[in-house]
């Protein structure tokens, strides 16, 4: 019997080993057996292109290596165009690129289930981002996680909810994002926080925030708090309230420039023991 045992736990590390090589990665080993088939633990997805090497004619074969916490998860070579594609999990990346010449890197906050569009420009020292736009799936916080990106005044943030809550967050869930454009389009219910849930949406620069949902808008409950900065924000509801705020919640909008809160039923609706505080902005 202790021979077979010997031969059993040989022959499971042997399959570990096997699945582990299939992954191409350390983050995906550890996940073990589900879900780890190369890139399928990998939810979101960079599309680059460099557009241009300060120095150098052309901006093929570049090599491009994706690092997280200085292991390698992902690498491409440019095409004739400059294109390349990495598939990799979310948290920051460092995304090393070596010319012919010289070697730069820069790190990228990506985010889960996200398609990431990056435009570079590549010179002696630095990565000049000249265009970042990110294409988010629907968020979902809950407990004590945390959903986070903050990068200025560089990115475009687009979520679509493709029908469904485009941001629902519960327990002690904290997201904050602050970037230059956001918009929540095609939502059920724009936000829907509960619990102790803190939510921060911020546009920089001189852009637009706007949440575009069927339901309301803004939706919170028990001791949650939403949170909008932005020069212009404008936030609609087509068939519910604007904001609808419950419990001892809160909300406030803080714009510099125009805003409008529009409800189908109305634009704010607040239980007694609530807080919306509108900033001046437009009720419809």
């Amino acid at each position: 019997m202790g021979i077979f045992r010997k031969l059993l736990l040989i022959f499971s590390v042997y399959i570990l080993i096997l699945f582990a090589q299939a992954c191409g990665s350390a983050d995906c080993a550890l996940t073990g057996f589900v879900g780890c088939d190369g890139d399928g633990a990998d939810k979101s997805r960079i599309e680059g292109t460099v557009l241009d090497v300060v120095g150098q004619s052309g901006v093929s074969g570049i090599k491009i290596r994706a690092e997280r916490n200085g292991q390698r998860v992902a690498s491409k070579t440019t095409n004739a165009q400059g294109e390349f594609k990495l598939k990799v999990r979310e948290g920051d990346i460092t995304l090393l690129f070596e010319t012919s010449t010289f070697t730069v890197a820069r790190v990228f906050t990506i985010t889960e289930d996200s398609e990431v569009f990056l435009d570079v420009i590549l010179e002696p020292g630095q990565v000049m981002v000249d265009d970042w736009q990110v294409l988010q799936d629907p968020i979902r916080c809950e407990g004590s996680n945390a959903f986070i990106i903050d990068e200025e005044d560089l990115v475009d943030f687009t979520l679509d909810g493709n029908g469904r809550d485009c941001i629902r967050a519960k327990g002690d869930c904290f997201i904050d994002i602050s970037v230059q454009n956001i918009a929540l389009n095609d939502c059920n219910e724009g936000i829907f926080t509960e619990n102790n849930a803190n939510l921060t949406l911020e546009a920089l620069a001189s852009p637009t925030l706007t949440i575009d949902a069927e339901s309301n808008a803004i939706h919170t409950k028990n001791n949650s708090s939403v949170t909008l900065t932005g020069v212009d924000i404008f936030v609609t509801s087509t068939e519910a309230n604007g904001i609808l705020a419950e419990d001892f919640s809160a909300v406030e909008i803080q714009p510099s420039g125009q805003c409008t809160i529009d409800g189908f039923d109305e634009p704010i609706s607040q239980d007694v023991t609530a807080t919306v505080d509108p900033n001046g902005c437009t009720l419809e």
